[in-house]
């Protein structure tokens, strides 16, 4: 949906929003076109696809279990073809007991999960789906040793070095257990990479944290929590240079992270731009108020001879923390969650598009996977991977920076709110 076209200069470019659910359209003059597609978690996320029909109103699923219904390698439906060794018998006992650890899983049980994942992996093929799934259920149960030792052994050291075709590159779905017991490789090596990214942080192992978090943003370079990640981890290395400028990258490509603007501030300040150090504090404070860290860092600038905080050793704080694949924080994005009520836009942000956006894009429909929480603010979103030719970066980070000024109606369950993923359907064009 574009503005109208006339004689005079063009207004200040923007991004024309066009929302398909009951809320009135929003025009505007425009070098790119998003269109806005709903917000209901039950979609799929995968671009042009919709997930499988659900019934009634209630019924709430994974923001990415409709990728199911594409035929993707990592697809529920898609994997339970996938040959189990053993008898037919044997097969169904390994893939019942497989269902059992997930849907542990999504009441929270990680301990109990991975008790169930031991078992099955003492019968089941060798597969590093199910050592890289049986070490997120250690990690997030508190045994992150237990869960390093699973992450550095051969097979799933192997696995990260797998070429990974373009139609692996895709989250895990809802019903993912099949591909835990097929005996081969089926995932995306972000998972790998990311969790040995996080679990090495967690002890203290920084130069394996960032070697791990280089392959993260290998896999993901529009994703700014894959730059801070790398900002901490090689911050704590040693690797100084690096560390800055993956900071200063995290808070361009999210301007929604306050994490990004924290870390970003401190190196300014490191660099005697005070001045510049007092905005990025600002603004991280300003995201989330319960952040303590900026708010403490703006007062300690102030103080004549004040030196610049240490590093800090944390990724995400408060509720971004779901965002670690290892922590126990819930809901995960793959996980099924049955709520009343799903979430549902209330307000949209005004998303700028710089003048740098004056390119031809590839007309294409992507979807957002958001966290909403309570009181119906977005804290937190999963970029889902794209070629970095579809969408430029200055995009992405208009898009995204928008994000804390969107509003939605909060997933409700027994009468309360409660914090919820749904899915934004956007599709950018070029005028």
């Amino acid at each position: 949906m574009r503005g109208p076209r006339s004689g005079r200069a063009p207004a200040p470019a923007c991004i024309a929003l066009a929302l398909l659910v009951p809320l009135a359209a929003i025009a505007g003059v425009a070098s790119a076109a998003l269109q806005v597609a709903g917000a209901a978690a039950a979609q799929s996320p995968v671009a042009g696809t919709a997930g499988p029909p659900i019934a009634g109103p209630a019924a709430t699923q994974s923001p990415v279990a409709g990728a199911a219904a594409t035929g993707s390698p990592v697809a529920g439906a898609a994997v339970t073809q996938s040959p189990v060794a053993g008898t037919p018998e044997s097969r169904s006992a390994l893939l019942e007991r497989a269902r059992e650890a997930r849907v542990l899983e999504e009441v929270g049980s990680y301990a109990g999960a991975a008790e169930v994942l031991r078992r099955v992996r003492r019968e089941a093929p060798r597969d590093a789906d199910l050592d890289l799934e049986l070490a997120l259920d250690e990690a997030r149960g508190g045994r992150p040793d237990s869960a390093a030792a699973l992450l550095w052994e051969p097979l799933v050291a192997a696995a990260l070095r797998d070429s990974l075709p373009e139609a692996r590159r895709r989250f895990f779905t809802f019903a993912r257990e099949g591909l835990w017991v097929n005996g081969q490789y089926d995932g995306w090596r972000w998972y790998i990479a990311r969790a040995r990214a996080e679990v090495a942080l967690a002890l203290g192992r920084w130069r394996e944290a960032r070697d791990a978090a280089r392959v993260a943003v290998d896999e993901r370079p529009l994703a700014g929590k894959e730059w801070l990640l790398l900002a901490v981890s090689a911050g704590r290395a040693g690797e100084l240079a690096e560390a800055r400028a993956a900071a200063v990258r995290a808070a361009a490509l999210d301007p929604s992270l306050p994490e990004a603007h924290y870390f970003s501030g401190l190196w300014a300040w490191r660099d005697g731009r005070r001045a510049e150090a007092d905005e990025s504090f600002r603004r991280a404070a300003e995201l989330d108020s319960l952040y303590r860290d900026p708010a403490l860092a703006r007062v300690r600038l102030l103080l004549p001879g004040s030196r610049p905080d240490s590093l800090p050793g944390y990724f995400l704080t408060g509720p971004r923390g779901v965002g670690m694949i290892t922590s126990p924080m819930r809901p995960k994005l793959e996980e099924f969650v049955q709520m009343d009520l799903t979430p549902r836009v209330a307000r949209i942000g005004q998303i700028p598009v710089p003048d740098s956006v004056e390119i031809r894009l590839r007309p294409e429909q992507r979807a957002l996977p958001v966290l909403v929480d309570q009181q119906g603010r977005v804290v937190l979103h999963e970029l889902l991977p794209f070629p970095p030719d579809l969408m430029p970066a200055s995009a992405v980070a208009s898009l995204v920076g928008s994000l804390p000024e969107w509003r939605f109606q909060p997933a409700m369950k027994g009468g309360e709110p409660r914090i919820a993923w749904a899915t934004v359907s956007f599709r950018l064009d070029s005028p």
